[in-house]
């Protein structure tokens, strides 16, 4: 098992590229791409012994994943993609 600063990294580079993908409204959004990095993140997640704090944050990403397939308008869009960095940066 890695470490747990490594395996945060990981999920914050993760988070990144979902922010970097769905933020760009000018681009269809790439929802396989999205959804791999999401999967990513909570697989890595899933390697941790999580605090109360930490537990919270991934629930939330999860609610925010089960939530992508109804993110259709531009403006839900970025709303959706600002609530994923908030996540990042709570991490």
């Amino acid at each position: 098992m890695r470490d747990k600063k490594f395996l945060i990294s990981s999920i914050k580079m993760d988070l990144h590229r979902v922010v970097a993908a769905a933020g760009d409204i000018s681009k269809e959004l790439p929802m396989e791409s999205v959804i791999e990095f999401l999967k990513h993140a909570n697989a890595d997640f899933e390697k941790l012994d999580l605090t109360e704090r930490e537990k919270t944050l991934q629930q939330e990403l999860q609610h925010l994943q089960n939530q992508l397939p109804q993110v259709k308008d531009p403006f839900l869009r970025l709303r959706w993609t600002e609530k994923v960095m908030t996540v990042r940066c709570r991490l």
